[in-house]
């Protein structure tokens, strides 16, 4: 007899970023975009079933030099918004002793081998300035930017289920300027190297 396949949940905040095509054992869920959405829409599907692995795929901004259309998996990530200013310097709410590291950074359950690891962050607001994209550097120096890669990190904590994260980089983090952009290339990507994970992970 063949093992049976195992339980998996592709997660992404749009249905452009989703897959096209269904899998043995595999369901979808548009979450919708940003941490709030994510944390609400996907807590109610791990409340209603079980799942043995969740993927969350999207595309990202890179505040590195990776090349546009490259996917990475983001193998921790952070809630770096959650605190407080003092005057000019913000103070991450750990800091303050507010709430716990654990509650703000996540690690990933999973590892893929032959993809690029990276550092995420998850903001609510994206990062179009020099100014602030230098304090983020400075502060946290991440490799990418997304909207809700901790939220699903913070969630799958939550119900103890491993997961993974794939981002395909769609633009550079710069003073913002969409011409520089190609979304197209880095979903037709994202796509790709999600279909050959899910193909490997129940073989």
């Amino acid at each position: 007899m063949h093992p049976k396949p195992r339980k998996i949940l592709v997660v992404s905040a749009t249905e452009n970023e989703m897959l096209g095509t269904q899998y043995l054992g595999v369901e979808q869920l548009v979450s919708g975009v940003g941490m709030v959405a994510t944390t609400f829409a996907l807590t109610k599907k791990l409340s209603e079933q079980k799942f043995d692995a969740v993927v969350n795929i999207g595309i990202a901004g890179s505040f590195q030099d990776i090349e546009l259309g490259s996917v990475v998996q983001v193998v921790s990530d952070c809630l770096v918004e959650l605190g407080v200013e003092d005057n000019d310097v913000f103070v991450p709410a750990d800091e303050i002793e507010i709430c716990k590291r654990g509650d703000l950074a996540f690690v990933t359950g999973l590892r893929l081998p032959a993809v690029r690891e990276a550092v995420g962050v998850t903001v609510n607001r994206v990062h179009g300035s020099s100014r602030s994209i230098a304090e983020m550097v400075a502060q946290f120096n991440p490799d990418v930017e997304s909207m809700e890669g901790a939220a699903v990190g913070f969630v799958c904590k939550q119900f103890d289920v491993p997961w993974v994260q794939l981002r395909a980089i769609s633009n550079k983090v710069e003073p913002r300027n969409r011409e520089t952009w190609n979304i197209p290339l880095a979903i037709r990507n994202l796509h790709l190297e999600t279909e050959k994970f899910l193909s490997n992970l129940n073989q």
